[in-house]
């Protein structure tokens, strides 16, 4: 798509949005959001021949829409405009699907954001989930993209059930693993003593069956609890736990250990270095202190390392907010380890992103 298109498009979607979002009626609700962020990042040290400094604008409007609380349509677009260089645009179709509720179940078709996994940086069980970075658990610029998918969920009660059905014929990750097959899971989640508890089965075609649970349990005002175990060629094992304190301060903590295999590792992870150990500990405060001046700002802190072979990235993140509207940030990451390491292969020594977000 070209700068030209990307910018009509976008002023068409905005003109939409503000006159339906003037003429609802009492059975349709009509919402939508609009985004835009300028985010320059400046790679020191570099061993690859990729520019040091890059900048990307980002347009991103969503929407949904209503009838009687039995039929919906959600979308969620990202328009992102390279200027390191020469100027270059694409689009990602985030989301895009309708739904239909009847009774105890709804029904939904198109591209589609689900979350199975309980994990926070890493997953076992999340076989449709977009794939964790544990240096960006966020996604905080917004740029996951959902799989392509049939699905039915039946709930009553304490139960639920969902069954998936995704293609990967209109895949936008055709370079990755994750969404580049076609996939049949079925979901069943109950909670059993305090614990919300699931189950997860199915199989990617042309590969082998899977099945996995993953549990979440909340223990008194302050601690949670996770984890995941699922077996996909072989086993993986997630556990986790976070801690909030009196102050407002979060901690969390993970453990992950995957095979290597596509299905979990990136393509820096060497085919024969077999199974690995990963670690995430994070820490982040919003509205620092109760006071004029700090109440805006947001600040977390957070190491990724794999076990194996002893690398790790140290990542933080600021933020100081503006009004209802407008913000700002800093992300900073500086990974660590030998040239032949998971995190020491990245091509550069510093990664720092500063950026300017508006909101509606």
């Amino acid at each position: 798509m070209l700068k030209g298109e990307l910018t009509v498009a976008t002023t068409l979607l905005l003109v939409v949005f503000a006159t339906c979002g003037r003429t609802q009626e009492s059975s349709r609700q009509f919402r939508y959001s609009f985004a835009v962020i300028d985010d320059a990042t400046r790679l020191n040290a570099l061993t690859a021949p990729i520019p040091k400094f890059q900048n990307e604008v980002l347009l991103e409007p969503a929407l949904s829409f209503r009838i009687d609380t039995r039929w919906s349509l959600v979308s969620s677009l990202v328009g992102v405009a390279d200027t390191h260089g020469d100027t270059h645009t694409k689009l990602r179709v985030k989301e895009t699907y309708a739904g239909l509720s009847a009774g105890d179940f709804d029904f939904t078709a198109g591209r589609r954001i689900v979350r199975w996994g309980t994990g926070y940086a890493f997953s076992a069980a999340g076989v449709l989930d977009p794939p964790r970075n544990p240096t960006d658990p966020t996604d905080r610029l917004n740029l996951n993209v959902g799989r392509d998918m049939v699905k039915a969920d039946w709930v009553r009660g304490p139960h639920a059930l969902s069954a998936v059905w995704s293609s990967a014929v209109l895949s936008q990750n055709p370079t990755t693993d994750y969404a580049n097959h076609d996939t049949t899971a079925f979901r069943y989640n109950v909670l059993v003593r305090g614990f919300d508890t699931s189950l997860i089965a199915g199989k990617d075609r042309g590969g082998d069956s899977f099945g996995g649970l993953t549990f979440t349990r909340v223990l008194g005002d302050a601690w949670e609890i996770h984890g995941e175990a699922m077996w996909r060629e072989q086993a993986a094992l997630l556990m986790g736990a976070k801690f909030t304190t009196k102050s407002g301060i979060t901690f969390i903590g993970e453990f992950f250990t995957p095979p290597n295999i596509p299905a979990y590792n990136e393509a820096s992870i060497l085919p024969l270095t077999g199974r690995q150990h990963e670690a995430f500990l994070g820490m982040s405060k919003t509205r620092l202190r109760e006071l004029p001046g700090w109440k805006q700002w947001d600040l977390a802190g957070s190491v990724a390392a794999n076990l194996n072979d002893r690398s790790f990235t140290f990542v933080l993140d600021a933020e100081r907010r503006f009004g209802n509207h407008f913000s700002t940030y800093l992300h900073l990451e500086a990974p660590q380890g030998n040239k032949t390491s998971q995190y020491g292969a990245t091509p550069y020594t510093t990664s720092s992103s500063a950026g300017i977000r508006f909101q509606l």
